[in-house]
């Protein structure tokens, strides 16, 4: 059926070719020549505005958002003009930066993809870092999702200019900087790309190869070298190996205290057959199977993360579950480290499982019973030219230092970006940083962060989460689209509110993927100030008439039950 739909009077009135309205009454009763009261819309009830949405960043978080807009929602294509900003020169935010040796996730492959479209063809039980960094580009390119995305662009200030109802971004490429506008400013910058250098002195004074895991110098030969690795996070854990493989190195892992590295549910598990291969490769069979039955990969996906989920138990502080958790750790973690007491006594942690991110580390602990790695938890005190002096009074002569020290995750942003009263977010959020949920700030209007302070990241699928919460923030869009609004802030008294709770509850667990899933299925307006554009906050109700009643195609009885 053809589809056509009547343009209405000012009165909310139709005009038809007989002179009658819709009901058959006729023009000349006056109802046409009333006058329009004021500030009354001409559009169709909920006839959403034109809103330009700049997201920063084209990592996961950006690209997501991108398919929001033109896929998963496709009607928002008609009202949203996105455009994302990204400062380097191609797509994949963490895992372009991220290139050392051994970079992998330490998430499931198959755990950790667009939930869109995942990828029956991985080639392991953790990918690395170069397969997941092809895998963006290609997904990027098959859902056309780069078409939004403006590469060597660095959002250099955002401020909210009050009086358009707008930000006021200033990006900068190829050395000339301009301003952009945008209803919506989103951030899907994530944390894992500004790297941080060690404050330790003499750093820079090395007169040997030094290198941060996130800026990896693939041009130098480590082969036969005696190597420092400062840190025991994911990427120290990850280079450690690769480093004692090299033939003829010496390498000492440098490290404040310990960390929890082991499997929580072996990949035997997850795979339904045995292996001990820490990284088990995937067979062709399996592969073709889930790509010929996605059905079969669906189920696959479902139950290695209901059982992700299902061990969220174990990080309650104090159960049982917790305390059998730490003792299955320690137990797995004395074997890889042959259970030798010295390296178990540095090595295996005192604290419950949970206080920190679980690693799994293939062949990381294992590193340490081979005559050429070692590892210290002495304080290391300066640098030299040649060595790394720590505390207990040692001298550690080293022709390379590598610092896998981690990155700047204080979630500050890196440029100005000020809202309501020259509140600039860098100082609110520069000691103890506070959000709403993870994904909006006081004081910063129509501004919306992936993953923000607080984020569910300790358990669950990242990339289910972020889908999650752009699923949100285009309630969000639609809202502010769709009922004239100007600006959506989060109440400081509901921020205040939600972290106290916060720090009660987390006092004995960490986040809930479930519960975040929950907590922002449907946005709470009762926790935001909301402005609208006029002095009438039902504007959005237009002529008193929705567009389906002028559409001969729509289904006016839809809402028929029985």
């Amino acid at each position: 059926m053809s589809s056509t739909i009547a343009e209405p009077l000012t009165n909310g009135l139709f005009d038809d070719s007989n002179g009658t309205n819709k009901n058959g009454d006729h023009h000349d009763n006056g109802a046409s020549s009333k006058p329009k009261p004021s500030g009354l819309n001409d559009q169709y009830a909920f006839t959403p505005r034109k809103l330009r949405v700049i997201t920063i960043g084209a990592g996961f978080s950006g690209l997501l958002m991108a398919h929001k807009f033109q896929h998963r929602f496709p009607e928002m294509q008609s009202y949203v003009e996105h455009t994302i900003f990204e400062g380097r020169k191609d797509l994949g935010g963490t895992w372009l930066v991220n290139t050392y040796p051994g970079v992998q996730c330490d998430v499931p492959s198959h755990i950790y993809a667009f939930p869109f479209d995942p990828n029956p063809d991985w080639s392991r039980f953790y990918s690395s870092g170069a397969e997941i960094q092809e895998y963006i580009l290609r997904t990027a390119k098959k859902w056309n999702l780069d078409r939004d995305v403006k590469l060597d662009h660095w959002v250099r200030e955002a401020r909210w200019m009050d009086d358009r109802g707008q930000w006021r971004v200033t990006v900068e490429h190829q050395g000339q900087r301009h301003e952009q506008y945008a209803d919506v400013l989103l951030s899907g910058q994530g944390v894992l790309v500004h790297y941080k250098w060690p404050t330790i002195p003499g750093l820079h004074d090395f007169k040997g190869q030094i290198t941060h895991s996130a800026d990896w110098n693939h041009d130098y030969d480590y082969s036969g070298k005696s190597i420092a690795v400062i840190g025991n996070g994911s990427s120290g854990i990850q280079i450690v190996p690769q480093m004692q493989r090299l033939p003829s190195t010496q390498v000492i892992n440098f490290l404040r205290g310990p960390t929890w590295v082991y499997y929580r549910v072996p990949p035997s598990k997850h795979l339904g057959r045995e292996t001990d291969d820490p990284n088990p490769a995937y067979t062709e069979e399996e592969k073709k199977l889930w790509r010929d039955k996605p059905e079969e990969l669906r189920n696959m996906r479902h139950d290695m993360i209901a059982r992700t989920n299902k061990a969220f138990r174990m990080f309650v502080k104090g159960s049982d579950t917790n305390r059998d958790a730490v003792a299955f750790a320690t137990e797995q973690m004395s074997a890889k480290l042959g259970n030798d007491p010295r390296l178990c006594e540095l090595l295996i942690p005192k604290w419950e499982v949970g206080c920190r991110r679980i690693t799994p580390g293939p062949g990381y602990l294992e590193s340490f019973t081979k005559p050429n790695c070692h590892v210290t938890n002495s304080k290391i005190t300066h640098i030299s030219a040649d060595a790394v002096h720590t505390e207990d009074g040692k001298t550690h002569k080293v022709d390379v230092v590598i610092c896998a020290t981690g990155f700047d995750v204080s979630h500050r942003p890196r440029y100005p970006l000020v809202g309501l009263n020259d509140i600039d977010l860098r100082d609110t959020w520069k000691d103890e940083p506070e959000s709403y949920l993870s994904v909006a700030a006081p004081d910063m209007p129509n501004y919306f962060v992936m993953m923000g302070p607080n984020a569910v990241v300790g358990h669950g699928s990242l990339m289910e989460a972020l889908n999650w919460t752009g699923d949100y923030f285009c309630q969000w869009i639609t809202k502010i689209a769709t009922e004239d609004i100007k600006s959506v802030t989060p109440k400081q008294s509901a921020v205040r509110a939600f972290n106290d709770y916060c720090d009660e509850i987390h006092k004995t667990l960490v986040w809930s993927a479930i519960l975040y899933k929950r907590m922002i299925e449907n946005i709470r307006a009762e926790d935001f100030d909301i402005v609208y554009r006029s002095n009438s906050p039902f504007r959005f109700m237009g002529t008193g008439f929705t567009a389906d009643e002028f559409d001969d195609s729509r289904d006016l009885g839809w809402y028929i039950e029985k």
